[in-house]
């Protein structure tokens, strides 16, 4: 892999993250995402899974400003997100599993709208759609094949986790994960 690609792919994700497309991450970001995935996913901002992921976000929140706001002023830039981002998952360690994967999962609640423990082709693209992946439904399509690991035509959590840690942290020019927000 080269750093362009994961470079690439972190200047992605901060976009996501940016809500408010002010140049550096705060709280109100972070939130914004959780409520724009609740909106995307018809979650009633009230519920227990819209709690569940609030929470999840907070936390994660926490631990991402805690680890990535290097100067403490409450905000991360695109350089802090990118060198703490690869700093602490780029290695794969015990930091993804302490924060980012609880997050993870906790979003996973809600885009497993009819709580059966799989995503759906349905409920992929639904999620999809709260990121501005701009994804094709064919590309989504084929991006969900590959990410089906076993084929059975349904992602259990662990196949979309593993998609979302080779996002972050992959050194495959060729894993799907890269594709998980879009062609790069």
């Amino acid at each position: 892999m080269t750093d362009d690609l994961l470079d690439r792919k972190l200047e992605r994700a901060f976009t996501h993250l940016d809500a408010d497309g002010s140049g550096v991450i705060d709280a109100d970001d972070i939130f914004a995402l959780g409520s724009r995935l609740l909106a995307a996913l018809d979650e009633p901002a009230t519920s227990p899974k819209a709690d569940l992921v609030m929470g999840g976000l907070a936390d994660f929140w926490q631990d991402l400003f805690t680890e990535l706001d290097v100067d403490r002023d409450g905000k991360v830039t695109p350089e802090e997100y990118k060198r703490g981002m690869t700093r602490l998952y780029a290695q794969g360690g015990d930091a993804y599993d302490r924060s980012f994967r609880p997050m993870v999962q906790a979003l996973l609640t809600i885009v497993d709208a009819d709580g059966d423990g799989v995503i759906s082709p349905e409920e992929f693209h639904r999620a999809q759609g709260a990121f501005d992946t701009k994804l094709s439904p064919a590309d989504a399509d084929a991006l969900f094949r590959r990410i089906d690991a076993d084929g059975d035509g349904t992602l259990t959590v662990e196949e979309l986790l593993r998609a979302v840690r080779e996002y972050y942290t992959g050194t495959d020019e060729d894993a799907p994960g890269n594709l998980l927000f879009g062609e790069l």
